[in-house]
């Protein structure tokens, strides 16, 4: 078959739906390519007999009206206001998240006397591209050891002597010690172990379907609309540009062609179709989505846990009772436990299963589970391309790549986390959909700088445009 569209988007992530409802809200044809066997991407859910599991930690949170207004518009009345909690594993105890100055005093007393002097010297940051220098120029060495630096390591399958900086402005710097304390003076400190508990922020999360149901929601308005067709199961295997319009060929066989391409996926999948040989480095991530009996579980709970210790399996914990109750059935507490791997070096993703065993002992030995015998099953998920790796050159290297994939057509758009290589949640995601739908329809002219709305402190100097 030989299909013609105004647009194809390839990954039916957030991103890529997003695009796609705004485009086709304007009359446009659109043909979504997805290669798994259902759209939703990084978040969709899955249902296990009424036990519902999302991928990874999601909930909607953002100040943007234009985000909001989207979310309402697709969810209608269909959502519900959540609390925000979150802790972290380390030095063998618990911790809120983010971290403050009352919880350093309740730190091992040398390692809590280190932290406190370290927060009142001024420190200088020489390499700005330095992921090291720019957690030690804000939180000092101590807690650069006892914490980044090992998670760091364990999460990313990277040195983070070669982590680039924008790692910490893009992802950790939004959940760090509290705002409300400063560092410049003793006093600012003394004052700081005085101050009220947290301000309780809402967040929101879809009354039903899990945090995959918005997308769920989504892909069925889009199926609304004339001239839109899904493809799952599917990758592009071929891609030519006529310089009148595109043509890809499927590794499943069909023939299509149309205007522009939307790519949010993996972009060294891009790189090959256009016969480039620029790679970037991706990290994939197993989710172990444990059905567990509610009378197992440890009083420790959280919407998700960052387990700091470097030699541990398991970086993250996702609480699915926290986020809403009707996605555990009555007497269960379900989690998952995310073990993430290099792309480069893998070693966990070829054989997944054999690693619950190992979960299951650290979720013993945290006390975060009672005892393995509560658990009832384990549901493995490998799923690709979770994240992009920012070392000290990624910079470089994705505007090298962004480079000859324009020599190779003016017709490609980079959109989302894995398309445009830049760290965001599901919300920038679907501004960052928003303004290139906007753009491509020619509703406004004006670059948007996703790199400045999602955080980035130092990328934006090279600045490569994603689109």
């Amino acid at each position: 078959m030989n299909l013609k569209y105004d647009y194809c988007i390839v990954g039916a992530g957030p991103s890529g739906l997003t695009a796609a409802y705004k485009l086709l809200k304007e009359g446009k044809s659109v043909v979504l390519i997805e290669r798994e066997n259902r759209i939703g991407g990084l978040a969709k859910s899955y249902d296990y007999d009424g036990q519902i599991f999302d991928i990874g930690p999601k909930r909607f949170h953002t100040d943007d009206q234009i985000v909001l207004d989207f979310i309402h518009e697709i969810l209608r009345d269909d959502v519900c206001e959540i609390e925000r909690s979150t802790k972290v594993h380390f030095l063998g105890r618990y911790f809120d998240w983010p971290l403050n100055s009352k919880d350093l005093i309740q730190m091992p007393l040398g390692v809590s006397m280190k932290c406190f002097v370290e927060l009142l010297q001024k420190r200088e940051i020489k390499d700005k591209t330095s992921f090291h220098e720019y957690i030690y120029q804000k939180y000092g060495e101590t807690l650069y050891d006892i914490f980044f630096r090992p998670y760091t390591h364990k999460f990313l399958r990277w040195d983070p002597e070669d982590i680039h900086s924008d790692w910490a402005s893009t992802g950790i710097n939004r959940t760090v010690i509290d705002k409300r304390v400063k560092s410049n003076s003793l006093f600012d400190l003394v004052k700081g172990l005085m101050l009220p508990s947290k301000i309780d922020t809402k967040f929101l999360y879809p009354a039903q379907g899990g945090f995959g149901g918005f997308y769920e929601k989504l892909v069925a308005l889009c199926q609304q609309q004339d001239g839109f067709d899904v493809i799952v199961s599917d990758q592009i295997a071929g891609l030519t540009d006529t310089g009148q319009h595109l043509d890809a060929v499927t590794r499943n066989g069909a023939n299509l062609s149309f205007g522009e391409m939307i790519w949010t996926g993996n972009l060294n999948d891009l790189c090959s179709l256009a016969s480039s040989d620029h790679t970037l480095p991706y990290l994939n991530t197993i989710f172990y989505n444990i059905i567990c009996r509610q009378e197992g579980v440890g009083s420790k709970k959280a919407q998700w846990i960052y387990v700091s210790d470097g030699d541990s399996l398991i970086s993250r914990i996702t609480c699915m009772k926290e986020f809403a109750l009707y996605t555990c059935q009555d007497g269960y507490y379900n989690f998952m436990c995310e073990l993430t791997d290099s792309q480069v070096s893998p070693v966990y993703f070829s054989d997944p299963s054999q690693y619950r065993d190992g979960i299951l002992d650290e979720l013993v030995q945290m006390s975060f589970l009672k005892d393995r015998k509560y658990v009832e099953d384990i549901k493995v998920n490998p799923v690709l391309d979770t994240y992009p790796i920012y070392h000290k050159r990624y910079n470089q290297s994705f505007g090298q790549a962004v480079g000859a994939l324009r020599k190779f057509s003016q017709r490609i758009h980079l959109l989302g986390r894995c398309g445009a290589y830049w760290y965001n949640n599901s919300d920038h995601s679907m501004r960052f959909a928003i303004e290139m739908a906007n753009k491509l329809l020619k509703k406004n002219t004006e670059e948007f700088d996703y790199r400045a709305y999602f955080g980035g402190t130092y990328a934006r100097a090279a600045n490569p445009k994603g689109d």
